[in-house]
């Protein structure tokens, strides 16, 4: 494997997560059995946002911070050769464990989605819900996600949501509701670690920067989706506000695609 000096953010990443894995299990359980796909905190359904092509059969495929591997497990059931990187061991324990329940021939590789372990132009698909695209330096994740694609191929990604991570208030109470009012800046949006955080660090970028770093790597941006809440929406994260994401997009998805190299300018 690829030998890598971790970057303090990383090694504080994947100690929190190695303490959230056992609460991340039960739900893992569930979406693994359940195959149909659905998104982000509102478990918003796949027939509503269609990220993933619906036949992968023969196609190589990515997920980039896979955690206990429930997206890994989507792609597989859609005939997918999948892949999934993790940088913490405990997610991945969960991940192999129901893998080896459901025997859809994924692997899963301890790493992170800085520095990944396999050659240029290799994939045909690669995503990440809330993985990399939330726990990894995008100046570095996205650069090596075009590197293993494929021209032609997509890239897509989930995260919070900008106008989200703006509003959420930094008290001891990690549950607090999230705010009508902007509690940090947008411009300069980067490395955020929360006060009532245990450590971790997560990044976000304001979108302008994001549509220039995803050129720069020779990305075509195809969709942008900013996805709020309807009144029937449920969610099993204490913070997450109904009302508040009725108005506001709390998650935002990137579907970008590789262009062919001899197009980049």
């Amino acid at each position: 494997s690829i030998k890598m000096t971790l970057k303090d953010y990383q090694i504080l990443n994947r100690e929190a997560w190695q303490k959230f894995a056992k609460e991340y299990k039960e739900p893992a359980e569930k979406a693994w059995k359940s195959g149909d796909a659905n998104w982000g905190i509102w478990s918003i359904p796949e027939i509503k946002l269609e990220l993933l092509p619906n036949d992968l059969k023969g196609k190589k495929c990515i997920e980039i911070g896979c955690g206990a591997g429930y997206v890994s497990s989507w792609m597989a059931r859609r005939g997918a050769e999948v892949v999934g990187i993790d940088p913490t061991p405990n997610q991945l324990e969960t991940a192999r464990l129901l893998e080896k329940q459901y025997k859809l021939g994924i692997e899963f590789v301890e790493g992170f989605g800085e520095k990944l372990p396999f050659p240029d132009s290799c994939f045909d698909f690669a995503i990440s819900e809330y993985g990399a695209s939330l726990w990894a330096n995008p100046y570095e994740w996205i650069p090596e996600a075009a590197r293993v694609l494929k021209q032609g191929s997509q890239l897509i990604f989930m995260t919070n949501h900008a106008f989200a991570i703006c509003c959420v208030p930094d008290e001891e109470d990690e549950n607090a509701p999230i705010s009508e009012q902007l509690q940090r800046p947008y411009l300069g949006l980067f490395k955020n670690k929360w006060e009532f955080s245990s450590d971790e660090i997560e990044f976000h970028l304001p979108h302008g920067e994001w549509v220039k770093l995803l050129r720069d790597n020779g990305f075509i941006i195809e969709r942008l989706l900013e996805l709020g809440a309807s009144p029937e929406s449920r969610s099993r994260y204490p913070w997450a506000d109904v009302e508040w994401a009725s108005k506001w997009p709390t998650e935002e998805v990137w579907c970008v695609r590789l262009s062919s190299k001899s197009t980049i300018t």
